[in-house]
C-alpha cells in the first residue's frame, strides 16, 4: 500500500481540487462524530491515499473550501456561533470543551428540574392516597416509586 502511494502520482490544481472537495464530501457524510472536518484530520486522509506528498501547507490555498465544508459540518452539531468561530478557527478542542461545559450546565439545570418536579409529584401522589381509595403505586415509573417510597 506504501509502495502504491509512492508510485502514484501526486494531484495539483484542479485535480487536486477535485480530490479535497471528493474526500470532503465524504467526510461530511460520515459525520463529525467518525471524521471530524479538521486541516490536519483533511491533511491525513489524502496523504494516506497518495493525493498530496508535501507539508499541510499544501492545503492554505484551499482555506475557504475547507471551512465551508467545516462550517457545514458543525452547523448540524449544536454548536453555539461562538464555538463555530472557535472551532473554525482551528481550536476543535477548546470548542468541544466549551460545548461540553454548556451541555454540562444544562444536564444540571435538568437534573434540578427533575428533581423539583419529582418531589411535587410525590406530594400530589400523597394527597390522592389520603383522599382516594385508589392504588397509585401500580401506575408509577420505577423512578418515582423509589422516591415515594424514601420521602414516606
Amino acid at each position: 500500500m506504501l509502495q502504491d502511494s509512492i508510485d502514484k502520482p501526486v494531484l495539483r490544481g484542479q485535480e487536486l481540487n477535485k480530490a479535497i472537495e471528493s474526500e470532503l464530501q465524504l467526510m461530511l457524510d460520515e459525520g463529525y462524530d467518525i471524521s471530524p472536518i479538521t486541516h490536519k484530520s483533511l491533511y491525513d486522509r489524502l496523504k494516506s491515499k497518495g493525493y498530496i506528498r508535501g507539508k499541510i501547507s499544501t492545503l492554505s490555498s484551499r482555506k475557504e473550501l475547507i471551512s465551508g465544508y467545516m462550517t457545514e459540518q458543525i452547523e448540524s452539531n449544536g454548536f453555539t456561533e461562538r464555538e463555530k468561530q472557535i472551532y473554525v478557527n482551528g481550536k476543535s478542542n477548546k470548542a468541544l470543551l466549551e460545548k461540553n461545559k454548556r451541555l454540562e450546565k444544562r444536564i444540571q439545570e435538568l437534573e434540578c428540574l427533575l428533581d423539583a418536579n419529582t418531589e411535587i409529584l410525590i406530594n400530589i401522589i400523597q394527597e390522592v392516597k389520603l383522599r382516594g381509595k385508589m392504588d397509585i403505586d401500580l401506575l408509577l415509573a420505577p423512578h418515582l416509586l423509589r422516591n415515594h417510597k424514601v420521602s414516606k
